[in-house]
């Protein structure tokens, strides 16, 4: 019987597909193309999701922006790091659900006018993903390149020989193959570079909007004024564990202030609504053990107008709000793919604490309909 053919990973061929090719050339040329003189061109880095392909061939699926740096070099932060473990994890988490073999295979970042080659620090960056993945490539991107005749896409690949070595290691560029043909892979990237091009300053004024006005200003207000969430006594313990996070005790909804007065600050407005709606409990039940029918009907009635009307403005206020997030969101949405994590971050944290908000408010607008069990 043949044994099947084995590839040696450092040769192992890279198939780009369109998805990714254009997320990279949409990220790249918003800091770094023909319209801008050199002096302003920085550089961008992303890393690579893809899979393996039966030990011969890495297919890049998608190429996720993380941040820009300077004209020759990317500095990369600690949240950054934060941001590629949970990265990381959403991958992972998805390829369980969807039956796949995704997960982060390498990365990528631009050189503009530089061409295909990888500095000192690129070198010690390719190593952290080849060391634990033979397979891992980089991808290099360089608009300069782009439409000549070795280099038609622009991008090349890179892996090094032997990571073993560490920075001894030389590298070579890898065969690269393509979803489509090169022209069809060209022409759909510059429809993506004129968009990007003509609708982007709009799109980072939204996303300043949302920050600036939405959640530094209106949420916040909303807050001031009818406070719900919880502010912690003490710093908060930050983690990545979903089942850790879903069991915060902000959420639990036994109300017991005495208990939460402890480790929470309560806003006045919280403390308010639910000492009336506890109030109003006793009350009704009361007339609930003492059996008085009509009495508890128009009892509940009053006490539960008096309740939602107390709730009226928070309820009106949130809905403006979200409002107003769509309408910023349907304008951001279809250059979503072209933002870098500290661009996604500013809206995902909007979405957070709105939702954070409105996860109180809807146990609390259910709470004051003061609905009891039938007699």
């Amino acid at each position: 019987m043949r044994k099947s053919k084995r590839v040696s990973p450092f040769k192992s061929p890279v198939l780009l597909t369109l998805k990714a090719y254009r997320r990279i050339v949409g990220y790249a040329i918003r800091y770094a193309n023909n319209n801008l003189s050199p002096g302003k061109w920085r550089e961008v880095y992303g890393i690579l999701v893809g899979s393996i392909e039966n030990n011969l061939e890495v297919i890049v699926k998608d190429a996720i922006p993380m941040v820009v740096g300077d004209r020759a070099g990317v500095k990369y932060e600690n949240k950054q790091y934060v941001d590629m473990a949970q990265i990381d994890a959403s991958v992972f988490e998805r390829s369980i659900q969807d039956k796949r073999n995704d997960f982060i295979i390498g990365w990528w970042h631009t050189h503009p006018g530089f061409g295909f080659f990888y500095s000192p620090i690129d070198h010690l960056t390719h190593l952290g993903y080849q060391i634990p993945n033979p397979f891992a490539i980089g991808l290099i991107f360089d608009h300069c390149e782009k439409g000549s005749n070795e280099h038609f896409l622009g991008i090349a690949g890179l892996r090094l020989k032997d990571p073993d070595l560490g920075l001894s290691s030389t590298y070579n560029l890898i065969e690269m193959k393509f979803e489509f043909d090169k022209e069809t892979m060209v022409k759909k990237a510059d429809n993506v570079i004129k968009k990007v091009n003509k609708d982007m300053d709009i799109v980072l004024r939204e996303i300043k909007y949302i920050d600036e006005v939405l959640r530094k200003k209106a949420l916040a207000q909303l807050q001031r004024n009818y406070g719900l969430i919880l502010v912690s006594k003490k710093d908060i313990v930050v983690t990545d564990n979903e089942e850790e996070a879903e069991e915060d005790e902000r959420y639990l909804y036994e109300w017991d202030p005495d208990f939460y007065k402890k480790t929470f600050r309560i806003p006045k407005f919280r403390e308010k609504i639910e000492k009336s709606i506890s109030t109003a409990y006793d009350e009704l039940d009361k007339l609930f053990e003492e059996k008085k029918t009509e009495e508890y009907e128009l009892k509940k009635q009053k006490l539960s107008k008096k309740l939602q009307n107390s709730l009226k403005k928070p309820n009106e206020w949130y809905d403006k709000l979200t409002e107003d997030f769509s309408k910023r969101i349907e304008i951001i949405s279809p250059y979503f793919n072209y933002l870098d994590t500290n661009e996604r971050k500013i809206i995902e944290y909007f979405e957070q604490r709105s939702s954070e908000y409105y996860k109180i408010l809807d146990v609390i607008n259910q709470r004051a309909e003061l609905n009891l069990e039938d007699f």
